[in-house]
């Protein structure tokens, strides 16, 4: 082994050595585990064949802040451009956005989270207005770059100084001893960080991107670029890293820049890169404006100030913009607080088929919960309306197959309920069995599983509602009048103690079935005006069916 090779294995060491140090000290915040799990499995679903729309809204759903901003923000002015406007559940806007588009707002989302968050949430915010600008910026720049995918340019450059980011965020005291070093010695970002931290930003967000799960091709648009003109790029992997080291340096540039000197700083920063994005001055300004309108978007729905921001303000002059857009965020009211009455007795499974001008059982639920499941009944009944709009709104699209608006209909009754988990079962007409196809909630895939039963067998609560066409609400599996009809196979593999039952009858025949449950007795509570929504729901699941018949 040279000499030479033997100091490049022993450098790959020390930095290894270093970022597990760091990633040691990082996994100590009660917050850096959540993220790096939150943004691995979204890496994981995007990376796999077999996982698809409803892992990933699954896997947002999860997070009840994240759910509402993502749907606040794919319906501002951007986003309805390319159909959004009306996008009421995370299914449909993966059918109309597409995959990568939700996935690229999700992450983006999932990290300003994190950084609000955080003590020195001020000078995190100005950090994540500038990356977040990059990448519109890239974004709006993709085609121009003859970058293939605009969804990962987007994430390449907001990725792009993600190690300075991190450091900011878990290593404050490093990071202002690491400018302080930049602004006295005139030590570059890397070798400062390298001497405080052991190894240098660009290192420690490549090796917690890998870490996360990024593929390649954007862990490579983290390096950063050598001085001087930038060649032309020979691939697409190299197109991506030219154009997020443009939008990130084009960031400080503007931030850094006295204004009497704008002209000339341009000047040069164009010849820097003028070989490998051909663009004119005119063009970029053009662009820098087009992306800044962008962010104001994204802004408001994160309760972010751009008029603020000093990054905001510098990069609207240089985009010719005489103020800064968007207006001041309105704050959000405090949630909805839970309302209910108290449960009324019943006997027999007669009494558990939900009939919509019966009085329905509901429970008294914890006046001191906070978790997102309590609902108000307004607000219930508005999320399950807003959920039949964006149905019938796929109902008439063409593109838009059987499974994208069942998961539709099934993450309404999840998220407009506050059920613990929807399960959707499918008839297996070879069989004569009912088959768990998808569902919402913690540890789904498992629990769909259990749902394998014959359409043959004891006439059971779920054979019941199939071959009477009925609705049933179980409050209590161990209730003496209904215990006997909770078949087996549900006792063995499912913990849920009341549920509800939505039969999908297509021609006089059974095809399939809504389950719905909540871990304890009594805590499902269905009111007259939401029950009547969820009917239209499974009507709708019904309607989907007959046309691809």
């Amino acid at each position: 082994m040279s000499d030479e090779h033997e100091l490049l294995e022993t450098k790959a060491e020390t930095r290894q050595g270093a970022l597990n140090i760091l990633l040691r000290r990082m996994q100590t915040e009660s917050d850096f585990p959540a993220l790096s799990e939150a943004i691995s499995d979204i890496n994981r679903i995007a990376s796999s064949d077999r996982e698809g729309v409803n892992a990933l809204s699954n896997t947002i759903l999860r997070d009840f802040a994240l759910t509402n901003k993502l749907l606040k923000l794919v319906n501002v002015a951007y986003y309805s451009q390319v159909g959004g406007g009306s996008i009421s559940t995370i299914s449909r806007a993966v059918v109309v956005l597409g995959f990568d588009t939700v996935r690229s707002i999700a992450l983006s989302l999932i990290l300003f989270d994190n950084l609000e968050n955080k003590g020195h949430a001020q000078q995190l915010k100005e950090e994540f207005v500038k990356v977040l600008y990059a990448g519109m910026l890239a974004r709006e720049m993709a085609s121009n770059a003859q970058v293939k995918d605009a969804e990962e340019a987007f994430i390449g450059a907001m990725l792009h100084n993600l190690g300075r980011m991190l450091a900011m965020f878990y290593f404050p005291e490093e990071t202002a001893v690491i400018r302080q070093r930049v602004m006295e010695n005139g030590l570059s970002d890397a070798r400062a960080s390298i001497e405080v931290l052991g190894l240098s930003f660009e290192g420690l967000g490549m090796g917690i991107a890998r870490n996360w799960g990024f593929p390649d091709q954007l862990v490579q648009t983290m390096k950063v670029l050598p001085d001087g003109k930038v060649r032309k790029s020979a691939n697409n992997i190299d197109r991506l890293q030219t154009l997020a080291a443009f939008s990130n340096e084009l960031c400080e540039v503007v931030l850094g820049t006295p204004d009497a000197d704008r002209g000339k700083v341009l000047a040069k920063f164009m010849t820097r890169f003028g070989d490998s994005l051909a663009i004119t001055e005119k063009q970029l300004a053009g662009l820098m404006e087009k992306s800044m309108q962008d962010i104001a978007q994204f802004a408001l729905a994160v309760r972010v100030n751009l008029k603020q921001s000093t990054f905001a303000q510098q990069a609207s002059k240089w985009a010719g913009m005489a103020i800064v857009p968007g207006a001041a965020p309105v704050p959000e009211s405090d949630p909805d607080s839970p309302q209910g009455e108290g449960p009324e007795a019943r006997a027999g499974l007669e009494a558990n088929v939900l009939r919509e001008h019966a009085p329905m059982l509901e429970t008294n639920p914890d006046e001191n919960a906070s978790t997102p499941q309590q609902l108000t009944s307004e607000k219930s009944q508005s999320i399950l309306t807003s959920g039949l709009q964006d149905i019938s709104n796929s109902l008439i699209d063409d593109t838009v197959s059987v499974n994208d608006i069942l998961r539709m209909i099934l993450e309404a009754m999840y998220t407009g309920m506050g059920f613990t988990h929807v399960v959707l079962c499918i008839k297996d007409g070879r069989r004569n069995t009912m088959c768990g196809k998808f569902g919402f909630g913690e540890g789904v895939s498992s629990l769909i599983k259990s749902f394998d039963f014959s359409l043959a067998g004891k006439p059971d609560v779920f054979l019941v509602a199939l071959q009477n066409n009925s609705d049933i609400l179980i409050t209590d599996i161990d209730d003496a009048k209904i215990a006997s009809r909770i078949p087996a196979w549900y006792r063995q593999n499912i913990a849920a103690r009341t549920f509800v039952l939505f039969p999908i009858i297509v021609k006089g025949k059974p095809i399939g079935l809504i389950y719905a449950d909540r871990p304890d007795p009594g805590e499902i509570t269905i009111p007259e005006k939401e029950l009547s929504l969820l009917k239209s729901l499974r009507n709708q699941a019904v309607l989907a069916i007959r046309q691809s018949l």
